[in-house]
């Protein structure tokens, strides 16, 4: 088995202190035998261990509850505090496991010396602690932000790819083909809202957020598209308040989830795919009536799945899924 850095790490300076604490006793107490001497290192090396793993443990738990980012000063102290605290009972045990083995009984004097040099090696093992924290969270921070960053540009590649593939090409150079044999101002009208839907996908490639009431002009072009596409098969409902029109969202968010609605879902116009894109609180709201094609045309789900994990970095808010036997709902957090 494997044994990790940090392990190692730890259990050399245990085992470093207790040689010291041999060899001062063998130093300072040539009274005591060797053998009581070897004994007392065992005994040592248990104690310390035990102040390690206490600390660590102390560190451990006010980490989860009470983060040192939250109230630093506040942290810092309660930890030494504790920490200081716990050396003095284990210390305690210690003079009355080992004091039996000393020629001579301890003295104020020395008790007192000892928990001093306990009280400097408290604070220096939780300094050890608060560094290794801090540099974990800037570690953190650094990968986040490059993962941010490489998967934005997927959202954006991927954003970019589903507009501009071949098969959504084809589709709207289909429909617009029909268009101008059967009626040449809605082909008009449909290569106009075709064009903007372009526009504002190369214009707003590069940008992490726009406004929803930006993303709600677009999705109203894309909206028409679908609408002359599908007829009757498809309806899109927008009821979005004030408020909400004034956060933001990622970039062709509504798109990925009114594609995502139309890839899963039969839809006809005996039964037609009714999409409702509304707001509470602080989500966007994209709820589609719920029938589901037995099978799914080839997908590498990357769509959603992306968008998710990029809102996880932007937002404190999950992207949440929540589905009925009649209602899909995709509830996407607003962005400030």
């Amino acid at each position: 088995m494997k044994i990790s850095k940090s392990i190692k790490l730890r259990y050399s300076i245990v085992l470093t202190m207790a040689v010291l604490g041999f060899i001062v006793r063998a130093i300072a107490f040539p009274e005591i035998n060797q053998q009581n001497n070897f004994l007392l290192l065992g005994i040592s090396i248990i104690l310390i261990a035990a102040i390690w793993e206490v600390f660590r443990l102390i560190n451990t738990v006010l980490g989860k509850n009470f983060p040192i980012e939250e109230k630093p000063i506040s942290r810092i102290v309660l930890q030494l505090a504790l920490g200081a605290l716990a050396v003095f009972a284990i210390r305690a045990l210690g003079f009355a496991w080992i004091g039996p083995y000393f020629p001579t009984k301890f003295s104020w004097e020395f008790r007192a010396a000892v928990y001093a040099v306990d009280f400097f090696f408290s604070a220096a093992i939780n300094v050890m602690f608060f560094a290794q924290d801090y540099f974990k969270r800037w570690k953190a921070t650094i990968e986040r932000a490059e993962k941010l960053e490489k998967e934005k540009t997927q959202v954006q590649f991927d954003n970019l790819k589903n507009q501009l593939n071949p098969h959504f090409l084809f589709n709207a150079l289909t429909s617009l083909n029909s268009l101008i044999f059967s009626d040449q101002q809605l082909a008009s009208d449909f290569l106009q809202h075709l064009s903007r839907v372009y526009r504002y996908v190369l214009q707003h490639k590069d940008k992490e957020q726009v406004s929803l009431s930006t993303e709600v002009e677009f999705i109203a072009n894309f909206i028409f598209l679908l609408e002359t596409r599908f007829g009757r098969a498809f309806k899109a409902k927008l009821n979005l308040s004030e408020e909400a029109l004034e956060r933001g969202v990622v970039p062709v968010t509504l798109q990925i989830m009114l594609e995502n609605a139309i890839k899963h879902n039969v839809m006809n116009e005996m039964r037609p795919l009714e999409v409702e894109i509304t707001d509470h609180g602080d989500y966007l709201l994209v709820k589609n009536n719920l029938q589901r094609k037995k099978v799914v045309e080839s997908s590498n789900k990357q769509g959603l799945d992306n968008l998710k994990n990029l809102y996880r970095y932007l937002s404190p808010l999950n992207v949440l899924v929540e589905e009925t036997p009649h209602e899909y709902c995709v509830k996407i957090p607003l962005l400030k």
